[in-house]
């Protein structure tokens, strides 16, 4: 029998299904999700914070006409109009079931027009900066909030980058303590432990245990923090939040720094700055493990990045990007992988802040591409399978770490049936 028909037949239909599979993986490469998220290589250094204060969280309080600024680079050679929109979500960062006229009162978009081209900055870049919500768009609801960035509409292939944000209620009162002896005596000096009580209106005392939700966030770190704590006691107006074991988080260790506001000098921790056509390379002295040392007192900026320039550079338009070099030394960890963590990872841990280990160096590397400024980091050991990563097995695990931490209390409300920040407290260990 003549067989052609039939290779040609199952050629023909192994070559759709190929294309299919390629045509899938094309539509769907890029998955928008309500995280801290760039979609763009070009885009760099985005900072949202409220407005005044780059070290502090993008959190404004409800109704008070407190705004969040909007700062991001663009390597691309010429300006675009950028548009930004806001989605609401629930307590866990799922988009809500609202609609944007329930909280959204004005305009539902905005444009990002406010830009400078680079001067005589290598590579040479396009800053943005904006003021969110604009004028003609009014928060009407609390909760969590993601912004999305994007070039001509929202869809998922035009997003550029996304940033959470938080407008709360300043309904419920936050009391927390750390005490010294945690109800663990083997926490002891190791482990912070966090006391916690809640105040609120009798109005939102009903179901109070289902209804009102606790999370607790250490420094800027997403991935270790404490999600969705219910009251173990509900009295009138208060609830107390009183585990077995309490509520710990792992103390770790002060953040490691470095700081290039300048490439004229090199300042601690900066081994070598070298200076190439294409731009600077900063070599950071090689960290070693703090784990098992005696803990060192000194101040950090809890996680976060100063972005900033000589005194007689607008940082904006004249600060420059460096390739900065780490590098640590330590035995590579058998099935696990070391992240650099802090505000210049955007606190994530993916493999843009994953560190590759050198068999020849015996040690862990990684750079990062950084605008000029002054900066935090720890190192961090994520086993695989895990979301949580370790942080004392590299920087030691003191009770005198000097930590920052946040606590967001939400409502579930029925009518609209959404989350509310009902209350939010900061609170430094020390």
């Amino acid at each position: 029998p003549n067989i052609l028909p039939m290779i040609y037949q199952k050629f023909s239909l192994l070559l759709f299904t190929l294309l299919l599979v390629v045509s899938t993986n094309t539509v769907q490469s890029q998955i928008i999700k309500n995280s801290d998220l760039v979609y763009d290589n070009n885009i760099q250094t985005v900072l949202l914070y409220p407005m005044g204060d780059q070290l502090t969280d993008p959190v404004i309080k409800l109704n008070s006409g407190e705004r969040l600024k909007l700062e991001f680079d663009d390597l691309s050679s010429e300006s675009y109009t950028f548009r930004y929109t806001v989605i609401h979500c629930d307590r866990n960062w799922n988009t809500s079931d609202l609609q944007v006229m329930d909280y959204i009162e004005g305009f539902s978009e905005g444009d990002i027009t406010d830009y400078k081209f680079s001067l005589n900055a290598i590579p040479s870049y396009v800053h943005y900066q904006g003021v969110i919500p604009s004028g003609d768009m009014h928060i009407k609801l609390s909760g969590n909030y993601v912004l999305k960035v994007y070039l001509d509409s929202d869809d998922d292939e035009n997003v550029i980058f996304t940033r959470r944000f938080f407008v709360y209620e300043e309904l419920a009162t936050v009391g927390a303590d750390i005490p010294y002896y945690p109800k663990k005596l083997e926490y002891t000096q190791h482990k912070q432990q966090i006391d916690l009580t809640v105040s609120i209106p009798e109005l939102f005392n009903t179901q109070a245990d289902q209804r009102v939700k606790v999370f607790i966030r250490q420094n800027g770190r997403w991935d270790n923090m404490k999600r969705n704590l219910i009251p173990t006691t509900v009295l009138s107006n208060r609830l107390e939040y009183n585990y077995p074991d309490g509520i710990v988080f792992d103390g770790g260790n002060q953040f490691r720094y470095f700081d290039m506001k300048s490439y004229y000098y090199q300042a601690p921790n900066i081994r070598r700055i070298i200076s190439l056509d294409n731009g600077y390379d900063v070599i950071l002295y090689t960290d070693n493990s703090r784990a098992g040392r005696q803990f060192e007192t000194y101040t950090d900026i809890h996680g976060m990045r100063l972005v900033k320039a000589r005194n007689d550079q607008e940082t904006n338009i004249e600060g420059e990007y460096a390739r900065v070099d780490f590098s640590l030394r330590v035995s590579r960890f058998p099935d696990a992988d070391v992240y650099i963590l802090g505000a210049l990872t955007d606190w994530q841990l993916d493999p843009d802040s994953k560190m590759n280990y050198d068999k020849n160096r015996r040690m862990y590397i990684k750079t990062l591409f950084l605008k000029q400024g002054y900066y935090n980091y720890k190192y961090v050991v994520l086993p695989r399978g895990k979301s949580v990563a370790d942080v004392t097995l590299l920087e030691g695990d003191f009770w005198d770490t000097q930590n920052l931490y946040k606590v967001y209390v939400y409502y579930r409300n029925i009518v609209p049936d959404y989350d509310r920040l009902i209350g939010y407290h900061e609170f430094a260990s020390f």
